[in-house]
Formats: C-alpha cells, sequence, structure tokens
C-alpha cells in the first residue's frame, strides 16, 4: 500500500530592486545542498513563529530563486513532483514528518524539470517554493490556517533576509510568505492593471485541472482558448483582420495594436509553460459551443515548430526572367516588424510573385530576409530591402502593398 500524503504550497516571496531586472541580469543560480538545508530550517523556523508549532507536517524546499511564472505552471507540476519525491521517501507505508532540502549537488540540479530557470530579466518578484506535507484528513486545517495568516503576518525575520542576501549575493527589498492562492491573486491584479485581464482568464483555466476550456475574444480581434496545458492563438493576416474590422479608422494602427496583443497574450502563456499553437482561422473558434471550439482549435492548429505565414496572392510558374525583387518591411514603432510583402516583377513589368509573410517568431525576421537575399542572388539581382517605417496597405485598407505602389495611399 503506498503512502497517503496530501500537500499544501506556498513561497517565501522575494522582491529585488526594479532597477536590477531592467539590466537584464539572471537571478541567481540555486543554492548547493549544504546552503538549501540551512534556508529549509530558517524558512522552517519562521513559519512556526507565524503559524503556531508544526512539527506534525513534513516540510520540502527548493533552494532556488523561481520567476512566478515558473511557480505558476498548468497542472502546478512542481507540487506533484515534489510530493511524490517526499512520498517515496517515506520508510514504509506510514506518513512520518520529516524536513527536505534541495539543493544542487556539484554543477547539476538533482530534478532537471522543476530546476529554476534563471532567465535574464526574471522579476522584480522571485520565490523561494516550499511545500508542507501530511496526511490528507490534517492538510485541509492546515491550507485554511496558511490562507488566514500568512499573507497578513507573513513576514520573514532577519536572521533569514540575511542568509538569502549571503547565500544568493543578492539584496532583497522586501520577504513575504504567500500561499499559492495569494500568488494567483496578485498576478491578476498585476495583470488587469496592465490591461490583460483576459490573459488572466487563460491562465486560471490552465494553472488548476478540474477547469474546464477558456475562451477570450479581444476587441482589437485577437482570440485565445485555453484547454489544460494546450492554448491556441488564432491568426489573422491583415486582410482577415481587416475582414473582421471593417470600420476601423486607421488600419495600420488598429491591426499594429491587434499584433502587440497577439505578442503579449502569446508570450505569457508560453512562460507560464502552455503548449501554444498558432490557429487558423474558422467560424468554429467563435461558435456558441466552447468544447466544439476547443475541438476546431486542435483540427486548426498549425505545427508547433511554424515560424511564419505565408499569404501568397500571386504566384507564376516561370521566374527565367526576373528582373526585380523587392522586401517591404512592415513595421510600427517600438513593435518591429509585423510583415513582410515580397514582390518580383519581370522586365516588362509584370507581376511574377506577389505574396504576405508574417514572422510569428524574432529568429523569423532574419529567415525571411535572408531566404530572399539567397533567391535575389540565385536570379543574378540584388534584393531591395524597403523599411518605411510603417504598415502599408492598399486605398480602401483591405491589403499590404509594397512600397512603391503604397505611395499616395493615404495609408
Amino acid at each position: 500500500m503506498q503512502n497517503q500524503v496530501a500537500s499544501v504550497p506556498a513561497v517565501l516571496t522575494v522582491e529585488l530592486d526594479i532597477e536590477t531586472v531592467t539590466q537584464g541580469a539572471r537571478p541567481p543560480a540555486p543554492l548547493a545542498w549544504e546552503d538549501a538545508d540551512r534556508l529549509c530550517w530558517a524558512l522552517a523556523e519562521d513559519l512556526q513563529r507565524i503559524l503556531g508549532p508544526l512539527q506534525e507536517y513534513g516540510f520540502v524546499t527548493l533552494g532556488g530563486l523561481y520567476d512566478l511564472t515558473e511557480v505558476l505552471r498548468p497542472g502546478l507540476p512542481m507540487v506533484d513532483i515534489l510530493s511524490e519525491l517526499y512520498r517515496r521517501s517515506l520508510p514504509d507505508t506510514r506518513f512520518q514528518p520529516q524536513v527536505m532540502a534541495i539543493g544542487t549537488r556539484g554543477e547539476e540540479f538533482p530534478i532537471p524539470a522543476i530546476a529554476p530557470e534563471c532567465r535574464p530579466g526574471a522579476g522584480p518578484l522571485l520565490a523561494i517554493p516550499f511545500l508542507f506535507l501530511g496526511e490528507p484528513d490534517a492538510m485541509d486545517e492546515l491550507g485554511a490556517r496558511l490562507e488566514k495568516t500568512l499573507l497578513e503576518k507573513g513576514r520573514a525575520s532577519l536572521k533569514t533576509g540575511q542568509l538569502i542576501q549571503d547565500s544568493f549575493g543578492i539584496k532583497a527589498l522586501n520577504l513575504s510568505f504567500a500561499t499559492f492562492n495569494d500568488l494567483c491573486a496578485l498576478m491578476k491584479i498585476q495583470l488587469e492593471n496592465a490591461e490583460l485581464g483576459g490573459l488572466w482568464e487563460l491562465l486560471e483555466a490552465a494553472l488548476f485541472t478540474n477547469r474546464p476550456p477558456a475562451r477570450v475574444t479581444l476587441p482589437e480581434g485577437n482570440l485565445f482558448l485555453v484547454d489544460g496545458g494546450e492554448a491556441f492563438a488564432r491568426f489573422l493576416t491583415f486582410s482577415q483582420w481587416r475582414a473582421e474590422q471593417p470600420g476601423h479608422e486607421d488600419p495600420a494602427a488598429g491591426y499594429a495594436r491587434y499584433q502587440q496583443l497577439q505578442r503579449q497574450y502569446t508570450a505569457g502563456l508560453a512562460a507560464h509553460g502552455l503548449q501554444l499553437y498558432m490557429v487558423e482561422h474558422t467560424p468554429e473558434l467563435v461558435a456558441a459551443e466552447i468544447d466544439q471550439a476547443a475541438s476546431a482549435a486542435r483540427m486548426g492548429a498549425m505545427p508547433p515548430d511554424t515560424r511564419e505565414v505565408n499569404e501568397v496572392i500571386t504566384s507564376a510558374d516561370d521566374w527565367e526572367n526576373v528582373a526585380g525583387l523587392s522586401l517591404t518591411e512592415h513595421s510600427r514603432s517600438g513593435m518591429g516588424p509585423v510583415a513582410y510583402t515580397v514582390l518580383a516583377r519581370s522586365a516588362d513589368g509584370q507581376v511574377l510573385y506577389f505574396a504576405n509573410q508574417y514572422p510569428l517568431a524574432p529568429e523569423s525576421i532574419q529567415r525571411i530576409r535572408q531566404h530572399w537575399q539567397d533567391q535575389a542572388a540565385a536570379c543574378g539581382i540584388e534584393l531591395e530591402l524597403i523599411q518605411p517605417g510603417d504598415i502599408l496597405h492598399s486605398p480602401d485598407g483591405n491589403q499590404l502593398v509594397p512600397w512603391p505602389e503604397a505611395m499616395g495611399t493615404g495609408h
């Protein structure tokens, strides 16, 4: 018979100076086991001071600093992994309280799946995760005690603060204990203040396995679906977006805003560990039945390695007499390129190839440029790269166009 062990997760939040984060510094590497063990006992002492006697519970601490996006992942895998590790450490079928610290052995973190990622610019609020464990009947009461007490009274001691400063080599502005529910509430507020409240709706559906699928549709034309640990983002070309937003007074600004939100939402979903898929538009995505929409999203999902969307408008079979090849970069201040228009003409002015390409990842920008540079070289001509610094469209606002066709169109 296996040990029956339930758990209650929480964290010590570590607030860093915002300037440290904006300079792109990485969070410190995780602690060696000996330092992680000292940190573990310091946290246990603080928590006993705040919550009262805790000797009947097991306690596991991770000796690393984690971005909140690493802690709040679909299904909370960190909690499952630590619970299973603790259960396996028990000598027989009976639960026994014990204290465990997880740190590096040599240069390696012992559990790669939950090792701190130490991404540049992570923070400014980092977390040291820990877990209380015990027999299932005993954990409900402890969970309620944490929710009632931890956020209000959960300040780490000066001793713990000094230990963290010395161990990680950082200066923390604030050290506070918080439950996972507290973290979720904090993230919800932060995203709503950044006018990204819909992103929290999607993340909330992903974090907890008992939640139904979620769909968020934004006025700017973005549509997102989350089902479990999978996220689907509908992608619209400029023409498709315009068909849904025919009355927009400034199509260039409107599509730029659509692309900006697309990047913010997909980056947020990916940062929390969701498997992200771009999806071609189908009417079923906006169907009233959410399960039907989720099925349509899976059917229309692009392969995970898709890095660009190609929209071919004109394509001739014969390129032998190509005389000119241009690549117009559609961009917006502060965003970088959102699309490229490729135009190939023959010596007599005939359009041989006319297409729009949409990069879905930063590395696609250089790949698109290099591809057409190579294509021009193969044809014995030079590629004309045109960067007008705006999104160029036809006079009716329904199609991206290359320079110089956009001259005088009032885009």
